[in-house]
This record gives C-alpha cells, structure tokens and sequence, in this order.
C-alpha cells in the first residue's frame, strides 16, 4: 500500500485497520539479524544489561 504523505485520513484508516499483532511479530522477526550483532557494543556502551547479550 502506498500512501501520499498529505494524506492524513487515507493514514488514519490504515493505521486504525491494520492487523497489529500480525505487524508486531514481522516486524520483530525481521529486526532480529539487524539487532542481534549489535548487543555486545550496546552492553559495552552500558547501554542495555550485560545480561541481555547471553
């Protein structure tokens, strides 16, 4: 779907519309190898817990 920025009603439907829990998951799944290298240099950076690299 593509939406002309100016827009703003054709956006709030699809928001309002749009399988939330079906998004969420994707969206996780395809962040994961994006993230995953990262968490050592976030950890070092005392960023997030050490604990959250294991």
């Amino acid at each position: 779907m593509i939406l002309h920025p100016d827009n703003v009603d054709a956006w709030i439907q699809a928001i309002e519309s749009a399988d939330r829990p079906g998004l969420g998951a994707k969206a996780r799944t395809r962040a994961m190898p994006l993230a995953l290298p990262c968490l050592p240099e976030l950890a070092a950076a005392g960023l997030i817990p050490a604990a959250a690299v294991d």
